[in-house]
């Protein structure tokens, strides 16, 4: 790929990516000439890894760089460990359906258009230049509707910053999830059964995920309403 597409790919400007790479912390791109360069999902990979680590960890480019070349932590960036496999899993995971306007979608919802912008500046939803909405964000949208409907909304308390803690929380869990998967995967079964592996896996591990909240919002509430008859007993007694 070219600079620009790398730069809307990672959603680093092209300065940051040059200074990255003269201090070590992206390969040298692939040149046909000098004035030709060509990148890699290597690159993608690398320069979200570095924003996550910037952005959630706080680390400076000293540490970052010591993550990047720490041998188990650049296992899972490394191309060669199946190369098709994003390719093979888009058509099964990506939602299908047309790009929408997120305007038209707040006109027919009647959702406030102000409080879905906050949701975009989250990162709860994502529109690209045109103001439009890939399938899954629009699905994503329509699920917040439900919950806007149902009372989790302005009026309740209920603000976008609010849901942030699922962005961040799901942001971070797949990260672990695709490095312990590049960890015991590559090697020991071929693309394809990887790609099985890796599909069937994101539905059970909803499934898994679902089942463990559903059991830890009933144990928190039950130690909730321990204490509440605790702090009972004491005003009492």
């Amino acid at each position: 790929m070219r600079m620009r597409e790398l730069e809307k790919a990672s959603g680093v400007g092209r300065e940051t990516i040059r200074y990255y790479i003269r201090e070590g912390l992206l390969p040298e791109p692939m040149r046909a000439s000098r004035n030709s360069a060509f990148y890699s999902e290597e690159h993608v990979a690398r320069l979200k890894l570095i924003k996550q680590l910037q952005e959630e960890r706080f680390l400076p480019l000293s540490v970052i760089r010591n993550v990047l070349d720490a041998k188990e932590g650049a296992r899972w960036l490394g191309p060669q460990a199946f190369p098709r496999l994003d390719a093979l899993l888009a058509g099964q995971l990506k939602p299908g359906g047309p790009r929408r306007r997120l305007a038209d979608i707040m006109i027919e919802q009647g959702f406030p258009v102000d409080y879905a912008d906050g949701h975009v500046e989250t990162g709860m939803i994502g529109i690209d230049a045109d103001g439009q909405l890939l399938p899954a964000d629009a699905a994503i949208l329509d699920t917040l509707k439900a919950l806007w409907d149902l009372g989790f909304d302005r009026a309740n308390g209920f603000m976008p910053e609010d849901l942030k803690l699922f962005v961040d929380l799901i942001d971070w869990l797949v990260a672990q999830e695709i490095k312990m998967f590049f960890g015991h995967v590559p090697g020991m079964v071929g693309e394809a059964q990887a790609a099985e592996m890796a599909l069937k896996g994101v539905v059970l591990i909803n499934e898994l995920l679902a089942q463990l909240h559903n059991r830890a919002v009933l144990k928190t509430l039950g130690e909730r309403k321990m204490v509440a008859n605790d702090n009972v007993g004491a005003e009492t007694g």
